[in-house]
């Protein structure tokens, strides 16, 4: 961890107007950009491990049994046996003498990200817009937990 010792400089304040958000199709337009293999983002090699790893042990909290990823809530997800047995191997692959997480604290942390991933899609893009590519109806519904 870094401290830093010292005096604190004051916020510098922004002046002037905001920019409108160009969308990001007049931006692939203007450079000649075209659709890529939408599988890419999936071959993301050890670096991605590494990023889930430091997550987890950021988000690791002992209760004083064993460490918890600190929610308030506990849900049932079904998953099959392959992406169980998946679990496990990641989870003992992250694991050190520092840390040893469960299979269930790896799909936790992979979940959360994921979502967060969507979430920004969605804000960015706009839920009507996502809905329109997805082909969904533009009538609202509210998942129940």
């Amino acid at each position: 961890m870094i401290k830093v010792k010292g005096k604190v400089l004051p916020k510098i304040p922004v002046k002037g107007r905001v920019l409108d958000r160009v969308d990001r199709s007049v931006v692939a337009d203007a450079l000649g950009a075209g659709p890529t293999d939408g599988n890419a983002s999936m071959r993301q090699g050890p670096i991605a491990l590494f990023g889930l790893r430091q997550a987890l042990a950021e988000r690791l909290r002992s209760t004083g049994g064993r460490p918890s990823l600190g929610v308030s809530r506990r849900q049932k997800i079904p998953l099959d046996e392959a992406d169980w047995e998946l679990l496990c191997r990641i989870a003992e692959l992250l694991s050190d003498e520092g840390m040893t997480p469960t299979p269930g604290q790896v799909a936790g942390e992979l979940l959360h990200q994921r979502i967060h991933q969507v979430s920004v899609e969605m804000e960015y893009a706009g839920s009507d817009q996502l809905r329109q590519k997805l082909g969904i109806g533009t009538e609202k519904r509210r998942a129940t937990g």
